[in-house]
């Protein structure tokens, strides 16, 4: 089993039939961001099943550990039964999934799947919802820089459960404030906080989250400990090109207001 992150969800993988698939109540989970993302499935399941639709036939329940360590039953499905499920679940959030997934392995992408087609939609998704051009290019940018560093950390080691922990330093380090806290200042609660952000947020995530994957690198971080000492470092040197940025300018870079409300 493998554990990928979108944003700060968690989304187990196993290889099955000689190719990648995922646990569907966790990308049901990341993209509803229920509070019970195992009902929302039962009741999507019972939906889809009453439409005709072949995606629940086209999952299978796989061997998975849960979060009590016990390896359990779960419904699991391909690239392709995960994008058609996606349809089927109003999300702001899926679109940039889409884009992740295309991301996440390193097979070939089909053409429903190309990563430059994800993101013309994805940018033309962004714009009905009133985002300006300039601030959709460097959200896109912070996709692709998260996904980056969260391959990275899974590939040192990293456990699923020490990304959130590490994703916080970032965030305190970077902007005074942890997720929670941030998300309480925009006065958010279950919508991502990203989205939420001005671009000059983002540009300050990306430089901390891209500075963070770069001294892991250079550093050879293994582990948690390693790798909270990279991202400790380079939230530092963020923070402080913020300030430097604050002080010569005048403006504030952090502030209650959300991208779509400036």
């Amino acid at each position: 089993m493998e554990i990928l992150n979108f944003e700060q969800f968690n989304i187990r993988t196993t290889s099955h039939e000689t190719e990648t698939w995922y646990s569907v109540v966790d990308i049901v989970g990341a993209l509803s961001q229920s509070a019970d993302p195992g009902r929302y499935w039962r009741n999507l399941k019972m939906r889809l099943n009453e439409e005709g639709s072949q995606v629940v036939s086209n999952c299978d329940g796989l061997k998975l550990e849960a979060a009590d360590g016990k390896m359990r039953t779960t419904d699991c499905a391909n690239r392709e039964t995960i994008l058609r499920l996606i349809q089927s679940i109003p999300s702001p959030n899926a679109e940039p999934f889409k884009i992740w997934l295309a991301n996440a392995g390193n097979q070939f992408i089909k053409e429903t799947e190309d990563t430059d087609v994800l993101t013309d939609r994805l940018k033309d998704a962004l714009r009905k919802k009133g985002y300006d051009d300039n601030w959709i290019t460097t959200r896109i940018r912070s996709i692709e820089i998260r996904t980056q560093l969260t391959e990275e950390w899974h590939n040192r080691d990293v456990k699923d459960q020490e990304f959130a922990l590490l994703t916080d330093e970032i965030m305190r380090g970077t902007f005074g404030l942890n997720t929670r806290e941030y998300k309480t200042l925009k006065g958010i609660v279950r919508q991502n906080l990203r989205d939420n952000m001005s671009t000059m947020e983002l540009v300050y995530t990306i430089m901390a989250e891209e500075t963070t994957r770069l001294l892991a690198i250079k550093e050879n971080a293994q582990g948690y400990k390693e790798n909270h000492k990279a991202a400790k470092k380079a939230s530092s040197i963020a923070g402080d090109s913020l300030k430097r940025f604050e002080e010569k300018t005048g403006l504030k870079v952090v502030t209650s207001n959300k991208a779509l409300n400036k």
